[in-house]
């Protein structure tokens, strides 16, 4: 495990990389889950958790059907993104 990214990612929901903040969860994401992903899921999820792409861009990205991809998103923990966030 790269306790180093770890780090660098949390540091970004800190320093307001993501489109939700630490108040918006109502659970805390699951760091462990998510650097456990492979190279492809986590750039796609990570690029949803910017909120520049799409969940259904960021599935394309890490090569997996929406619907997979939303298992992903919900196991890690990421909030869903409206259209108006």
């Amino acid at each position: 495990m790269d306790t180093g990214a770890s780090k660098m990612t949390q540091e970004a929901l800190k320093l307001k990389k993501y489109w939700f903040t630490e108040a918006d969860l109502l659970e805390a994401l699951d760091w462990k889950y998510i650097e456990s992903l492979n190279g492809k899921t986590r750039l796609g999820l990570e690029l949803y958790m910017e909120g520049r792409v799409s969940i259904g861009r960021a599935a394309e990205i890490a090569g997996m059907a929406v619907t997979e991809f939303d298992y992903v998103r919900a196991r890690a923990k990421v909030p869903v993104r409206g259209p108006e966030d």
